[in-house]
């Protein structure tokens, strides 16, 4: 018997247990980086059961051959493996599909290259059982904490969340095509692609399988792009947006000023009115009138003066109480289109969030501006009856249904903030959300 005679007959395939803790594994990578649906002891139960119901299901189909009935077994397998990643993670189905499809292929290659290995060793040193357990938990170890790294830096939550149906189908055919070339030996020895050797059949497996698996990865980089472009171009136009409504709102500035001032006449007029009760309503509505568009105190700022009139304003219309203590001067050193980004969305933001509050007398916005030490601290507060949702990056999640075109208020103010060499945090205390903005005084 020739050496290839003997590697053939070593050659086996690999074994239903070892894929389906391939599969599992691949799940669990995924869903160590994407949110999580349970708490973490019934995550490590779900799991555990998973576990055992993919190893269960492999196992006793193992006498299943190639053929009609393995492909659907194999589709059974992937089913199971996205109900997995359904139940644990807090993910839309776009990408449940899409992570249980990369997980799919990443389990195939994991298998197909830890089985290849174990069969060449295992020809040069017949192993004992402990020996092919510990070579199996190094190898899928090594490999799925590889995968891990780069699954991390990829499959953000940016990513994720503008998926869209097209690029995960793109991801699911990438699979499909890469799960029957790596495979087409063991169903069809005729075709051009087919190898009628054990050990070329093997190879060409982990070799479609790793080939697969880095086209998946490079249309992912380039999906990734994409995203960020596209994000960035949001972030700019919410800038430009801001700094827009300040040109607008200081248009209407200079028509208050005129108009303060044809009203003045007028009440020196009517003062001259003989019936005094008349005269007197009169002169209370029309002071009345003006007070209420005209913001009560000047910070200091022309910018952010300019800022908090439309906002206070706005929040009168619904009911929402926006407190002031500003030291305006302090934001001399930082553009007009950064001070329009921060303190816009910052009170957007908080407007938003408590306009949801049914009680009036609880929607309360209060904004402080003030010096420590050499930094200007910029803290906006308001009262928060909703869970606050955190994604990556220190990032809140917008609550809107649009989560696709939202959400990048934080994310501009943390743009601007950053490029002074600034620092955003927040805290949800006692039933305030608290936005604290920390920039270096210039």
């Amino acid at each position: 018997m020739t050496v290839f005679e003997e590697i053939n007959a070593l050659f086996q395939d690999i074994p239903r247990f070892y894929t389906a803790i391939a599969e599992w594994m691949a799940v669990f990578m995924l869903l160590l980086i994407c949110r999580p649906r349970l708490k973490k002891y019934l995550f490590a139960l779900v799991s555990a059961g998973f576990l055992l119901v993919q190893c269960s299901f492999l196992y006793f189909t193992r006498i299943i051959g190639p053929g009609p009935l393995w492909v659907i077994c194999m589709l059974a397998a992937f089913l199971l493996m996205l109900v997995y990643f359904s139940v644990s993670a807090d993910e839309n189905p776009r990408v449940s599909v899409y992570c249980g499809a990369s997980a799919f292929i990443m389990a195939e290659l994991a298998a197909s290259l830890e089985w290849q290995i174990h069969t060449w060793v295992n020809f040069i040193h017949p192993m004992e059982r402990w020996q092919r357990i510990l070579l199996l938990g190094v190898i899928y170890g090594l490999v799925f904490a590889v995968f891990y790294q780069v699954e991390k830096s990829q499959l953000t939550e940016a990513y994720r969340g503008s998926l869209t149906w097209q690029e995960v189908a793109t991801a699911l055919l990438i699979v499909i095509i890469t799960f029957s070339f790596s495979n087409i030996s063991f169903v069809q020895k005729n075709t051009p692609f087919s190898g009628q050797i054990l050990t070329d059949i093997f190879f060409i497996r982990t070799l479609v399988d790793m080939g697969g698996l880095l086209i998946l990865y490079i249309f992912q980089i380039r999906v990734g792009a994409l995203i960020s472009e596209r994000e960035k171009q949001a972030i700019q136009s919410t800038l430009m947006s801001q700094y827009e409504q300040y040109r607008q709102n200081q248009e209407s500035e200079k028509m208050l000023h005129i108009l303060q001032h044809d009203l003045k006449h007028q009440i020196e007029g009517l003062k001259a009115e003989t019936d005094s009760e008349k005269r007197e309503a009169w002169v209370n509505a029309m002071e009345e009138e003006l007070n209420s568009w005209w913001l009560p105190q000047r910070t200091g700022n022309s910018v952010l003066d300019t800022i908090l009139t439309t906002r206070i304003r706005r929040a009168r219309t619904l009911g929402i109480r926006i407190t002031c203590v500003a030291d305006g001067a302090l934001l001399s050193g930082i553009h007009v289109i950064d001070i329009c980004t921060i303190f816009g969305n910052a009170l957007d933001n908080a407007m938003e969030s408590v306009v949801q509050i049914a009680e009036e007398e609880r929607r309360l916005v209060h904004l402080s501006v003030t010096a420590r030490g050499q930094l200007v601290f910029i803290q906006v507060s308001n009262t928060c009856e909703s869970e606050i949702r955190q994604g990556e990056g220190k990032n809140l999640l917008t609550t809107k249904a649009d989560s696709r075109n939202h959400g990048y208020g934080l994310k501009s103010i943390r743009y601007s903030a950053e490029k002074y060499g600034g620092d955003v945090s927040y805290e949800v205390k006692n039933g305030w959300f608290e936005l604290r903005i920390l920039l270096p005084r210039h």
